[in-house]
């Protein structure tokens, strides 16, 4: 069975407002991320990505940030949309692995939640998820607490034909 690979990447923000999102979950944090919906950088990285390996598109394209129905999504709905509309019949998740740039707050406690929640949305074991967290080691806007950023490639096994 042929695969296709598909990078995303995603930044957003800090500011007051609501909860901070990463991958589906609420991590407690004095600052959120801004943005039209939830702003979950880590669900856009990887939504972009599985729209990379499919050829179409981006988040952008399909969830614009100037449409009030995507204001305060969740995430995790626009993700959903994407592997029902975008992946044709027969294609599945191999695996993904990510990245979260982070200065604070420190992701190490919430990786393994996080990891379950992105498997529980691809349809995949948790051992086909891999969730690493950087810092900016104080350096430029994730260093300075500005903003946090993601980036996700995907594997898919793509169909025949």
């Amino acid at each position: 069975m042929p695969y296709r690979i598909g990078l995303g990447h995603d930044t957003h923000r800090l500011g007051p407002g609501r909860a901070l999102k990463l991958g589906g979950v609420s991590i407690p944090y004095d600052h959120a991320l801004i943005g039209h919906s939830d702003a979950d950088v880590l669900l856009h990285a990887v939504t972009d990505a599985l729209l990379g390996a499919c050829g179409r598109g981006d988040i952008g394209e399909w969830f614009p940030n100037d449409a009030d129905v995507n204001k305060d999504r969740d995430s995790a709905e626009l993700l959903r949309e994407v592997l029902h509309r975008a992946l044709p019949a027969g294609a599945r998740v191999v695996n993904l692995d990510c990245i979260v740039f982070a200065e604070a707050p420190k992701l190490s406690p919430y990786k393994g939640a996080i990891r379950n929640r992105l498997a529980e949305l691809l349809g995949v074991t948790p051992d086909r998820v891999g969730v690493k967290a950087k810092t900016g080691e104080a350096v430029g806007p994730i260093g300075r607490r500005e903003a946090i950023s993601a980036e996700a490639v995907v594997l898919l096994s793509w169909p025949e034909g």
